[in-house]
Order: structure tokens, then sequence, then C-alpha cells
């Protein structure tokens, strides 16, 4: 029996060291990725030749340093290196649909697409009104793994346009229809449902999207007029378990002037762009900031950028737009920016 115990014993210790190994080569694996990370020069701006990608989304990637940009010509979405060398990465799909917004899930290995139809969208006949989809791929392979048409559970909207998208801490995905004004949910499984419409009194559609780690998403609401101009924008708080409490955030001062795409920082603040280069203040780079849980907010930092669509935040805290004005979208040449106040 005395020796049973000396043999579980030394058992107990090998394993212990043996687990002690583990976690300290771990450690030395993450720090070593992100001494690697921090030592990568980031550029001011990384430059793509010859595609016609008409990009509305961008992603960065902190597994390679590379960043995915999407594209409203339905063409691929491609892996962008930062020195402005790419591929095409996303594969697989039965049919081709144009891509807005882009959310990479790390802890499932998963690249978010919001996907629509943009012919259907766009070709002035009233019979057809598009389609919406999310698209999800492998975020090692760029094949797809599931493809979930969101519009076929609003048969009687008017349009569709899934815009944006953002993942929780349990892999649900929001998915913003920007022309059916509703917020989409898709669980773990694939399982699509209406999440939230819009009854904030602001008739206005769904925009960008993100996730606060507490439990709720933030949303922009906004319009374009017939002048091409922002109109009847805001921002929207809205808790996962009760989408029915949604509330507007308050801005507190001015420069507020409606968000495209948006991300929450680490920091908790908010970055988005204003992509409305017709009205006052023209084309700008906002920060937002709260001090109550986003019940209220003020516009902390303000500045004019070229025409961009949204933004992508690396894990050193610099901010890239994609430049886009729409007037151009077969040209062959598309600027990443950074853009920090």
């Amino acid at each position: 029996m005395k020796k049973i115990f000396i043999l579980i014993a030394v058992i107990s210790i090998v394993s212990c060291k043996n687990e002690n190994k583990k976690k300290a080569a771990d450690i030395n694996k993450t720090n070593t990725v992100e001494k690697i990370k921090r030592a990568t020069k980031f550029p001011d701006a990384i430059q793509l030749n010859n595609i016609a990608q008409n990009p509305e989304g961008i992603e960065f990637n902190k597994n390679d340093n590379t960043f995915f940009l999407s594209s409203l010509n339905a063409n691929p979405i491609v892996k962008v290196n930062l020195d402005g060398t790419f591929k095409p990465f996303t594969k697989g799909e039965k049919f081709p649909l144009s891509t807005a917004g882009i959310q990479i899930d790390y802890q499932r290995n998963r690249l978010l697409v919001a996907s629509f139809n943009d012919t259907e969208l766009f070709d002035d006949d009233p019979r057809t009104k598009g389609a919406s989809f999310l698209r999800i791929y492998n975020l090692a392979t760029g094949v797809i793994e599931k493809d979930i048409n969101l519009s076929s559970l609003l048969p009687d909207a008017s349009a569709y346009f899934a815009n944006d998208l953002a993942v929780d801490n349990n892999g649900n995905v929001y998915i913003s229809d920007w022309y059916a004004r509703v917020v989409y949910k898709v669980d773990v499984e694939g399982n699509p449902s209406v999440f939230w419409k819009n009854e904030t009194g602001i008739a206005s559609g769904a925009n960008g999207i993100d996730f606060h780690k507490d439990g709720y998403l933030l949303v922009s609401i906004l319009t374009v007029n017939d002048q091409f101009i922002y109109d009847n924008y805001g921002l929207v708080k809205i808790p996962i378990n009760d989408a029915k409490s949604a509330q507007l955030v308050t801005i507190t001062n001015k420069g507020f002037t409606g968000f495209d795409g948006m991300v929450l920082k680490e920091n908790g603040n908010i970055v988005g762009v204003t992509n409305n280069g017709t009205s006052p203040g023209g084309n700008t780079f906002i920060e937002l900031s709260s001090t109550d849980n986003w019940q209220s907010a003020k516009v902390i930092n303000s500045k004019a950028i070229p025409a961009s669509t949204t933004v992508a935040v690396t894990p050193n805290n610099n901010n890239y737009v994609i430049n886009q004005d729409f007037t151009k979208p077969m040209k062959e040449d598309w600027t990443i920016q950074k853009i920090n106040f």
C-alpha cells in the first residue's frame, strides 16, 4: 500500500510539472506573438491596385496582421497585407452576393459577413427588392460554412440590405438590415430570427452595430435623403436579453452627425465614420465616450477625413478607414488610411 501511495505521488508530481511546462510554453508563445505584433510597423496608408473591389467593409485580423475588405461588386473578400499585396480569400458559395460589414469571431474561428443582392436592390424594378444573407466562413481557410437567408423572415419588407454585424459572448450574431429597418439574430446553430424592429420614433434603418461586453448592442440608425445627406440619425442601446427595452442614447453635445460604420474600442469608446460628403461637416471621423453605460454620450474627438464607409481598429489602437465615395465603383485603386486624432 505504501508503494502505491508513493507511485501516485510521483505521478502527481510529474503531471504537475508537465502541466506547468505546458502553461509556461503557452505564456512564452503568447508573449512572443505579442512582441512581434508590437514590433510590427503599421503604415500610414496601404494602397491596393488593379482590383475593382468596391469595398464597403473592413476588418483587421490580429492573427496575421492583415485586413479583410468586402466587395459591393460581389467579388470574393480579399485579404490585404500591410504592403498592399492581396489575394482573394473567401470561396465555396453557390452564388455571388455583394458584401458589406465584416466581423471576426476569433473564439469560434469564423469570419462573419453581411451579404446582400446589390443587383436586384438597385435595378429600378419595383418587383425586385434584393435579399439579405449572413455568410459564415472558416477564418483559417476562407471556405464558406453556412449561408443563411435572413430576408425570408420578413417577406413583406420593402427591400433588404444586410449592412453590418456583431457577435456576442455566446456566439450569437446580430445583423443590421438598413432597408428592412431591423436587426436579425442568428444563434450558434445557424437559426435566424428577427431580434429588433426600430420603434424608437426615428424613422430610420439600422446601420453600424457593435456588441458591448456588458450585454447590449449599440446600433447606428439613419436614413439618406434625396440629396444624399444623412437624415433622421441616432444611436440606440439594445439589451440582448430584452430588445423591447431599447433606448436612444442621448448625445449631450454638438458634433455627432450619424455613423455609417462604427467600432466599440477596448477603452469603451466608439469610433465611427460619417459618410456624408455633401452636408455641412462633410466626411468625418468621430469618437464618442460615455460615463453612464451608454445612457448618454458625448463627442470627444472629431476629424475631417476623405470619403469613407467604416473603420477597423488594430491591437495597437490605430484606426484604419477604407476610402470610398461610391462615385467610381469599378475603379481599380483603393486606399486603406490610418486616422488618428
